[in-house]
């Protein structure tokens, strides 16, 4: 799963060892240490470097689901591209996904 939330950019998949907890990973660290703290998660993020996405950190499954539930819960934008502008390189790769998708549909 892909997640774009204000915190940040998420890819989560089931944790190898441990089908009860969702492995997430991000790209920048301080996406994840955002989103716990939103949601008053010790943050125990470990950096892999030179791999896809550098930062990971695994969740109990039912608390993953829950955020993700309470993240849907909270939308309180009009226009996502808008609520996660802040001018920083991260704008513009937000823009290539979009672009990129927008042209791959039919």
């Amino acid at each position: 799963m892909w997640l774009f939330t204000k915190h940040g950019f998420f890819s989560a998949v089931q944790n190898w060892d441990d089908k009860d907890k969702i492995h997430v990973r991000a790209r920048f660290k301080g996406d994840l240490e955002r989103l716990c703290e939103a949601y008053n998660v010790q943050a125990n993020v470990v950096q892999i470097p030179r791999t896809d996405y550098p930062y990971r950190m695994d969740f109990p499954r039912d608390t993953w689901a829950q955020i993700v539930k309470d993240e849907a819960n909270g939308i309180d934008y009009t226009n996502f591209k808008s609520a996660v502008h802040d001018g920083t390189d991260r704008d513009d790769a937000y823009m290539v996904v979009w672009s990129t998708l927008r042209k791959a549909q039919n």
